[in-house]
């Protein structure tokens, strides 16, 4: 069993290099296939991706890079696009940032002459999906972005950024959350299982739950009860119409003959049909009845 496992973990590991590879390949060739040379690019000249679907960058961590870029340089150039006399960023914003903060002029690119606002949208979500934690907001907010202007649907986005099409589904679903609840998610205050218990129609005011969640340390169980019990509480009895006299005289004269309970179901959507039920409690009180009614004829 132990060999199993090792092989399965080599494998599983073997899958992801090889989906990195797969798109540090893309990143670093044109449309035609022909890797694209490496140009060195002023700082001053570089935007920020449009595209990017990371909205922190955590500035400790950036201070470490920049110094690790100081002392060895950079490992990987980062990829730009050409842009109205300028560069956009496609992949390496943290790297570019590091890098101003190391007190660098300029930095090594793979520079594409031309690329779609959509390519560049969907490799940047790739990218980041693989190379960083990405927090659930983040995620949903840029698979939203690739629907809503590309036309994407569940199942090619999912193809695309290689999750499961349950998986897109369900990351979108958060956004439809108070945006403090969505912030509360974005912060790490609350997880993703417990954001997603509370898209329950039966939580009526998401937002004092989270709340709770995160001041009471109330779990996924806990919130689950709570929606089982305000479904509940909205199951209050249905009053009914009082039956005419003349019917409640009918049953009773029917009781009386059938020497048993008898009971009127009216129709849900039309009052004028129903179902008469008669109860019996044994077989020998259901053949009273057949011959009470045989006796009718």
């Amino acid at each position: 069993m132990g060999k199993k496992s090792m092989a399965l973990g080599q494998g599983l590991s073997t899958i992801m290099q090889s989906h990195a590879q797969a798109l540090n390949d893309q990143l670093n060739q044109d449309e035609n296939g022909n890797a694209i040379k490496v140009e060195k690019i002023n700082l001053d000249l570089i935007d920020t991706n449009p595209y990017q679907p990371r909205t922190e960058f955590n500035e400790d961590e950036l201070v470490e890079l920049a110094e690790t870029i100081e002392q060895q340089g950079l490992i990987q150039p980062i990829t730009v696009r050409k842009f109205n006399g300028r560069y956009q960023i496609v992949s390496g914003e943290r790297r570019t940032r590091a890098a101003r903060l190391a007190g660098w002029t300029t930095i090594d690119a793979y520079v594409h002459e031309l690329l779609s606002d959509k390519k560049m949208a969907e490799w940047s979500l790739i990218e980041n999906i693989q190379r960083v934690d990405l927090n659930a907001i983040e995620i949903a907010k840029s698979y939203e972005k690739l629907i809503e202007n590309y036309g994407y649907t569940h199942d090619d986005l999912a193809k695309s950024v290689g999750k499961s099409r349950s998986a897109v589904t369900n990351a979108l679903r958060l956004l439809k959350l108070p945006e403090q609840v969505q912030a509360w998610i974005s912060e790490g205050k609350l997880s993703q299982s417990a954001a997603r218990s509370l898209l329950s129609p039966e939580i009526t005011d998401p937002e004092s739950v989270a709340r709770d969640i995160i001041e009471k340390g109330m779990n996924v169980r806990d919130v689950e009860n709570l929606a089982k019990e305000n479904k509940k509480e909205k199951k209050e009895p249905v009053a009914e119409t009082p039956l005419d006299p003349n019917i409640v005289s009918f049953l009773k004269k029917m009781e009386e003959f059938f020497g048993t309970s008898v009971k009127l179901q009216k129709g849900a959507e039309n009052a004028s049909k129903g179902r008469l039920i008669i109860d019996y409690y044994s077989f020998e009180d259901l053949t009273r009845i057949q011959e009470k009614m045989e006796g009718l004829n």
